[in-house]
């Protein structure tokens, strides 16, 4: 007697699903079509914080070019050559588009117009790259959670002054930043002077950097970057260690390299002999 099922087709199982997604990526938004001019700009931000950008994925935006032509092969291969991995082109005109698949890189279909003029910073002010929110101390901090938590497009434009100079009288860069609002996927938070404290969740996908302390009193997912200058005596601390990614002053862990005993708990990482470390709160 033939079993029933030996007659049967086989039903073949799927190789693949397809999902719309929106992963967290840095945009890096190009002023100039000087490939020599971004690799030197780009050397000095990745020695400041080398760990930060390894392994980045990149999507480049081309619209403060306007109908400038790029070499996106050539700064592809230079994004490649310093661990960086570019993904993408973002509001390219259509001899720009050619070039970009050329290259190898996608073309992000999004349904904002190309600006009609060029926005390009004055000399000397170099954003960095990813969508930016930076408060003053003195600030009201309920206003400044809420900057925080803009679209990518209006951070970046502010992220030209992320670093302060003191001012005329001479008194101090404002120092310190506090968010009431949660951190989501694809926001970068940098403090240039003093401490980060987030009382919300930081979701998978965000990243927080600040040159001294970090302090979440709520779940900690995603990347945190304490002693951003080389300041090893700077902690990150949080009531639940649930980081992708946690680094200071240029030593990192990544997710797996977390004790399991500490994942999900409150938590504190430190420098300790050249090494982070992570103890119980």
């Amino acid at each position: 007697m033939v079993s029933g099922r030996r007659g049967e087709k086989r039903q073949e199982q799927q190789a693949f699903a397809l999902k719309g997604t929106m992963p967290a990526m840095t945009m890096l938004c190009l002023r100039t079509a000087d490939v020599s001019a971004i690799e030197r700009q780009l050397e000095g931000h990745i020695s400041q914080m080398p760990h930060f950008f390894l392994h980045l994925p990149i999507l480049l935006d081309l619209d403060a070019l306007g109908d400038e032509p790029v070499d996106l092969g050539a700064l592809a291969g230079l994004l490649r050559k310093h661990n960086l991995v570019p993904i993408a082109v973002r509001n390219p005109t259509d001899a720009q588009r050619e070039r970009a698949v050329a290259a190898g890189l996608g073309v992000l279909r999004t349904p904002l117009t190309r600006s009609p003029r060029k926005d390009a910073p004055a000399e000397g002010n170099t954003p960095t790259p990813g969508p930016v929110a930076v408060g003053p101390a003195g600030a009201d901090r309920g206003a400044a959670g809420a900057a925080a938590d803009r679209g990518a497009a209006g951070s970046a434009r502010r992220s030209r002054d992320a670093a302060p100079a003191p001012d005329a009288a001479g008194e101090p860069p404002p120092a310190g930043l506090t968010l009431r609002q949660p951190v989501r996927s694809g926001q970068v938070i940098y403090v240039p002077h003093g401490d980060l404290v987030v009382l919300s969740p930081v979701s998978s996908g965000a990243e927080l950097i600040a040159n001294d302390n970090i302090h979440v009193y709520a779940p900690l997912r995603g990347r945190a970057m304490a002693g951003a200058h080389n300041n090893a005596d700077a902690s990150i601390f949080c009531m639940s260690l649930e980081a992708e990614f946690v680094s200071i002053a240029g030593r990192y862990l990544m997710a797996d390299e977390i004790p399991d005993e500490h994942r999900g708990k409150p938590a504190r990482i430190s420098v300790q002999n050249d090494g982070l470390v992570v103890t119980r709160l």
